[in-house]
This record gives C-alpha cells, structure tokens and sequence, in this order.
C-alpha cells in the first residue's frame, strides 16, 4: 500500500511539473509584444528650465476651439521637458481644430541664452484636427550635447489679436548614447527599439518611434498596445485614438 501511495505521489508531481513547463514555454519571450513598454522619466533639471505650458488653456472668441493645443512631451515635477539624442529633433503637438489661411502658426528654439536659433511662422491652411509632427529642418543650428532648449509652438487664431495666441511651451535636452545602448538599439526602427528609448528616458525618439510605427499598421496589437501604455505613462491618453494628420515641413 505505501508502494502505491509512493507511486501516486510521483505520477502527480510529474503532471505538475509537466504542466509547469507547459505554461513557462507559453509565456512571451519579450514583454514589449504585449504592449509593456515603460518610460522611466528621467529628474528634470533643476535650474534653467521654465516650467513651460502643455496644454494651450482658457481662450475667448476664434481662439476658444484651439484651447485645447497639446504639447504631447511629458510634465515631471512641473516641467514640461524631455530628453533627445538628436541634433534637429521631431515635436509632436495635438491640433484641435483645423487650421485656414487666418490661423498661421509659429514654432520657436530657444538656446540657454534665450537666443533664438530656429524661428518660422508660416500658414498650413486646411491642416485637419489631429496629431501633427514638425521636424526641426537641417538648416537649423544643431542642438548641442549638454545643452537644454526652449521650445515654443503657437497658433495666431485671431489675426486682429496676435498677443491672443494659444501656445505650449518646455525644454529639451539633449544627450549623448553611451556605446552599450548605441550598440543594442541598432539601424532600424522597431518595436524592441522604442523600448529601449522609452526604458532610458529618451523621450522624443521614444515617442517619435513608436508613432511612425503606429502610423503604418494601426492595427498591430502590439503596436497598439504600447501606444496606449505610453500615453497613459504621461497622462495623455486621452489622444491615443486621434489619428495623425499631416501637417508641415518646417
């Protein structure tokens, strides 16, 4: 009888052990293709930066249906900022409402010196609602190693009141790759990429990224996913289902 109970208690723990296996081979080999991408927000600087504006605000008259311009860049402790490893970074902002002839729009780099070295304003007229992508031109000045930058993005939705502009506002750093990163991240975008960025604190190519990976297979449920996560991360999940409009080549 003991032989017997010896003899059960083996069959058991090998269907358990079995089973074990069977859900530890099931289980993804890399958590990003379920959508698990985390942006560990990197501590702002603590001087020199301006708090910035994210989201555009209260507006009367033409101005009330841009109130709500959106800086999609993160807000830590305050500070509307993020990190870059780029010379001429890409920006993206959520336009409410569609911009005309009358609604020209500027976008403004400021150096630490608040010298200004990009300045365009320029009309996008029939520029639909949506989320909008503005890459700082090659004939810009370069962004520097080390250095943080003011951003300025405005829309001049009442042509008798320019001082009546809706704007959003923050900084940009960039950053130099350590060669292990530079190394893992490689030549071409993908999902495991993105992560990377995400999971270092680069915040615009991050982001950059992941929306032009969005942008060509919305319905890839990775993609999706990791769309989702990252805005919910910022508190910006309310946009993860504007689709994205093409707007302007600065």
């Amino acid at each position: 009888m003991e032989g017997m109970n010896r003899i059960c208690l083996a069959m058991i723990s090998l269907s358990v052990l079995a089973l074990a296996q069977t859900g530890v081979a099931q289980l993804p080999k890399n958590p990003i293709q379920l959508g698990q991408i985390v942006f560990n927000d990197p501590t702002p600087p603590s001087q020199g930066s301006p708090g910035g504006r994210q989201q555009g605000g209260a507006s009367r008259g033409d101005c009330r249906v841009f109130e709500s311009l959106t800086a999609l860049v993160p807000v830590t402790q305050g500070k509307v900022w993020g990190q870059t490893i780029s010379d001429r970074p890409t920006f993206w902002f959520y336009l409410p409402s569609e911009l005309t002839d009358k609604t020209p729009i500027e976008f403004t780099l400021q150096d630490p010196n608040d010298q200004y070295i990009y300045n365009t304003r320029f009309n996008a007229a029939k520029t639909k609602s949506g989320l909008v992508r503005l890459t700082v031109p090659a004939t810009a000045k370069p962004l520097e190693v080390g250095k943080s930058y003011t951003w300025t993005f405005s829309v001049y939705c009442d042509p008798a009141k320019p001082s009546s502009a809706v704007f959003v506002q923050g900084t940009i750093r960039r950053v130099a790759l350590d060669q292990q990163l530079k190394s893992r991240l490689g030549n071409q975008m993908t999902i495991d990429q993105v992560k990377l960025y995400a999971a270092n604190g680069i915040w615009f190519e991050a982001f950059d990224g992941l929306a032009e990976l969005y942008r060509r297979d919305a319905k890839n449920r990775p993609v999706t996913s990791a769309w989702g996560s990252l805005l919910q991360q910022v508190k910006l999940d309310r946009l993860k289902t504007v689709p994205m409009t093409d707007c302007c080549k600065l």
